[in-house]
């Protein structure tokens, strides 16, 4: 890989620069129905706490608050609606099925029956029909197309924060019916070491999962809710990943990872061999139109296309198949 990396020309997907002057993007999201989910909280936030110079998101603000959410797909508009009085804060949205789930990321812990119903379900007209518990410390949400939620967690919802001394993200990824049962707790593969923090999540089909976790800096594919594969990863840091199958090696895979430690803007391609090797082939820099450069302020990936946010208040989609017929892998 050369050390400068190469220019990649975006062009935007959609702009919510203008959508901000209504409320503040609390949450942004891509479904199985490759919409974009998007949730402005449409008050002023007062969703931090701070302890020794260090920020954390708290569960409940001091009012009740009204939301935005919006959903758009290929320029259409799919749902525009407002939330009244939601008690939480939210940091995630996903469709359900024909309904909405939005997410706080922090759950309290009480006693054995009275803990933070932190998982909130919508129907898409706003009325609220269901909340469930997703645990504490959560990561990112992404929901299969039949419905199964899948949790990851960073590492206070890993060991346990907020009262929890058995957490419910203590194995770092979880998957959820819509009626909050536990269905599946990850289990690493042989040769690797449980999650302290994933870091990132791709659910990519209705049986095809994908993680990416510190400490061990590894990539994991989960058929069946099985892990089927893994790779040791020399990009640290990585927030969010794109993957797909490499057309070039018959069983391999390239993945393109977005940010690094000391840079949030970078993104690499790398070749997942079918031998566990991996190789960095090349990585990149977005500029909007040959020119400006894209700065990362939200990824998510979601199968083969990577979503972002810039800090120009543009959403880009790059999608992995356009990057590889350009034969850079």
């Amino acid at each position: 890989m050369s050390r400068q990396p190469h220019a990649l020309p975006v062009l935007p997907l959609a702009s919510i620069g203008s959508l901000s002057a209504t409320g503040e993007l609390v949450a942004f999201n891509v479904g199985a129905d490759d919409a974009l989910y998007t949730a402005f909280a449409l008050e002023s936030l007062d969703d931090r706490t701070r302890s020794d110079g260090a920020s954390f998101a708290i569960t409940t603000p001091s009012a009740a608050r009204r939301y935005r959410l919006i959903a758009w797909r290929d320029g259409e508009t799919l749902l525009d609606l407002v939330v009244d009085n939601e008690p939480f804060d939210i940091h995630e949205i996903q469709p359900v099925g024909d309904d909405l789930l939005v997410v706080c990321c922090r759950s309290s812990y009480r006693g054995p029956d009275d803990f933070d119903l932190n998982g909130r379900l919508y129907r898409r007209d706003g009325t609220r029909c269901g909340e469930i518990l997703l645990g504490d410390g959560i990561r990112s949400v992404q929901v299969t197309g039949t419905g199964e939620i899948w949790t990851s967690y960073f590492d206070e919802g890993v060991f346990g924060n907020l009262g929890w001394g058995a957490p419910v993200g203590a194995s770092g990824l979880v998957a959820w019916s819509r009626r909050g049962e536990l269905l599946h707790a990850f289990s690493p593969p042989e040769g690797l070491g449980p999650i302290d923090d994933c870091y990132a999540l791709n659910v990519q089909g209705d049986h095809d999962v994908w993680l990416y976790y510190y400490s061990e800096f590894a990539l994991v594919h989960l058929r069946y809710r099985q892990p089927v594969a893994s790779w040791r990863i020399p990009v640290k840091g990585s927030h969010a990943f794109a993957v797909m199958e490499d057309q070039a090696q018959h069983g391999g895979f390239v993945a393109l990872l977005c940010g690094a430690y000391g840079d949030r803007d970078v993104l690499q391609l790398v070749r997942l061999g079918t031998d566990g090797q991996v190789r960095v082939v090349r990585a990149y820099r977005m500029l909007n139109g040959d020119s400006a450069p894209v700065g990362v302020a939200r990824a998510v990936g979601r199968g083969r296309a990577l979503y972002v946010v810039g800090t120009d208040g543009n959403v880009y989609r790059i999608d992995m198949a356009g990057l590889c017929a350009a034969g850079t892998a």
